[in-house]
């Protein structure tokens, strides 16, 4: 057989393997969290005149990953939704002392997303309650 033919022949065969494959099915989208969360950012509700700098932070990184600022420490740890709720943790946070206001915003926030604290939307709010009724409430960021 000449390479012409060995040639001609591979071709023909590839051709007739490719007509027998059927077609490539689309990549199904995965459905959208339920959540309705993922990729949001929130500021902390602290008060009148406090320096925006800083105001408590959340966001929502992707499905089971958040990170953060309590006002005082950076954090990280994971989220869940458990019915309508969004259970937060375990948290790791950095360890600065905080003295002042930042120290007492940080143990609200921590108080009430801490163990079994629970965040629900309220109107344009996620509020998060504390196991022992701990209120810490955020709004949406603007986007940036």
């Amino acid at each position: 057989m000449t390479v012409a033919r060995i040639f001609g022949a591979a071709c023909t065969a590839l051709v007739a393997a490719c007509a027998q494959t059927p077609p490539a099915q689309p990549l199904a989208m995965s459905p959208a969290p339920p959540s309705g969360i993922v990729g949001t950012r929130w500021v902390g509700v602290v008060g009148e005149g406090a320096d925006h700098r800083t105001l408590p932070r959340l966001e929502f990184i992707r499905e089971g990953r958040l990170s953060g600022y309590t006002g005082c420490n950076m954090l990280s740890g994971a989220w869940r939704i458990q019915g309508d709720e969004v259970r937060v943790g375990p948290l790791v946070t950095t360890k600065r002392f905080c003295v002042g206001e930042p120290g007492e915003v940080e143990k609200r926030f921590l108080a009430a997303l801490g163990d079994g604290g629970r965040g629900r939307r309220e109107g344009g709010r996620l509020v998060f309650t504390g196991p022992k009724g701990e209120r810490f409430e955020f709004e949406q960021a603007a986007a940036t």
